[in-house]
């Protein structure tokens, strides 16, 4: 098949979350399909022109064409500052008017018109306002989470009120917006079963598909290394959603932690770390906060419990799946390990309160053993249901269902 495949943003370096699985999946379905890739450039992930030549060489080692566009937004502070205010004046929401560009839709339009493209993967749903005019080829839309939902979660713990009555109006924007869009899709591809659940009631006879993240059990794998009397979390802070799991695990779950267990150490590790968090790592040299790192590995090897207390977010989380595929034992949250096929107790500890979670926490820092059985049993869950390979088995059935069901109706109206 030939697939045009539509991203937010660059999928490299394939470090965590949405970067991560679009390298892999565009990896994987690049082995039975020809792709042509079209993508939004963020400065954050590649900020000079040799990080984007890397890009391109990178990415186009599977996919047949690659073309990358400017996120306007991300131009300046006045652009992002403009983009904020017309999110409050438009009817559309912010994520979709941050993603306009003339230069993306004309290239869509000389790319349908010069090349047999039998399916468009659209890879969130801020981007299926490129869908208009192009009806007649069989598309899927991408929900890494239900942004609505993840906009509610945040302005849930947003304190300041302006920000509150900000994210809860985007949040209605773009709970109408997906509404209006997700119906007009062959499918709508879900990260887990639970999020495939709560569109279909939000969204009444929309098509719906689950396509999982995934885990490199070659890169990530377990390594007999010293661990050192350590915890760790991994997720880059220019997201609110790990800026705010950090903040909350040092004020409210570390200090019960070291009252037990003085000596621990915390490793807060992510790009672009807010300068508050800098600031506490500057006065305590048992939290580290060293930004991002170009491999994560050696420093998750070494903590003895992988930490994950989000408090907002949705679909699944790729960094439990890569500390899982270490052979790591991990104390989560409910929302951090939300939407994986997990066993509370057998390959993963849950807790949500800040008590629980620190005494959890604790027990787990105090007993090899335990650590041992939870780490031995993720790795064998991630082994059998979370591979890339067996995930793009699962888009690529997706991708022939929705042509096949296309092709059946076009035959249908003849």
């Amino acid at each position: 098949m030939n697939i045009l495949f539509i991203s937010q943003v660059v999928p490299y370096p394939p470090h965590g979350g949405v970067l991560q699985r679009g390298y892999n999946l565009l990896r994987q379905i690049s082995k039975r399909n020809n792709v042509h890739l079209l993508a939004f450039i963020h400065p954050d992930t590649l900020p000079n022109e040799n990080s984007l030549e890397e890009a391109y060489r990178k990415l186009g080692r599977f996919c047949n064409q690659v073309e990358f566009f400017p996120l306007w937004v991300k131009k300046s502070r006045a652009h992002f500052l403009l983009g904020t205010v017309l999110g409050i004046f438009s009817v559309e929401p912010f994520s979709v008017i941050a993603h306009r560009s003339k230069r993306l839709e004309a290239r869509m339009a000389e790319i349908m018109n010069s090349w047999k493209v039998d399916l468009v993967h659209f890879d969130t749903v801020a981007l299926a306002q490129f869908g208009k005019g192009h009806e007649e080829v069989p598309c899927v839309l991408t929900h890494h989470n239900i942004e609505s939902k993840l906009l509610l979660r945040r302005a849930e713990v947003e304190k300041l009120f302006p920000a509150r009555w900000y994210l809860s109006r985007q949040a209605e924007k773009l709970q109408r917006y997906e509404n209006q869009k997700a119906k007009k899709f062959g499918s709508n591809i879900m990260v887990s079963e639970l999020d495939a659940q709560e569109i279909k009631l939000l969204i009444p006879g929309v098509k719906t598909s689950v396509v999982s993240n995934g885990v490199d059990l070659e890169y990530f794998s377990p390594r007999q290394e010293n661990e050192s009397e350590a915890l760790i979390y991994t997720g880059g802070m220019n997201m609110f959603a790990n800026r705010d799991a950090v903040s909350f695990f040092v004020k409210e779950i570390l200090p019960i932690i070291r009252n037990a267990i003085p000596s621990v150490e915390f490793y807060a590790i992510g790009q672009n770390p807010p300068s508050h968090m800098l600031e506490m790592a500057s006065k305590d040299d048992r939290i580290k906060v060293p930004g991002y790192v170009d491999d994560i590995r050696p420093y998750v090897n070494r903590a003895q419990v992988y930490v994950v207390p989000l408090r907002v977010g949705g679909g699944t989380r790729l960094k439990i799946l890569d500390a899982m595929a270490m052979g790591k034992a991990i104390v989560s949250t409910s929302v951090g390990c939300e939407g994986l096929d997990v066993s509370p107790g057998s390959n993963i500890i849950v807790a949500d309160d800040p008590e629980k979670f620190a005494a959890k926490t604790i027990e787990a820092l105090k007993d090899r053993a335990m650590r041992a059985k939870l780490g031995k049993a993720a790795r064998k869950l991630v082994q059998e249901k979370y591979s890339w390979e067996r995930i793009g088995e699962q888009l690529q059935e997706v991708y022939e269902s929705v042509y096949k069901e296309k092709r059946k109706g076009y035959t249908a109206q003849k």
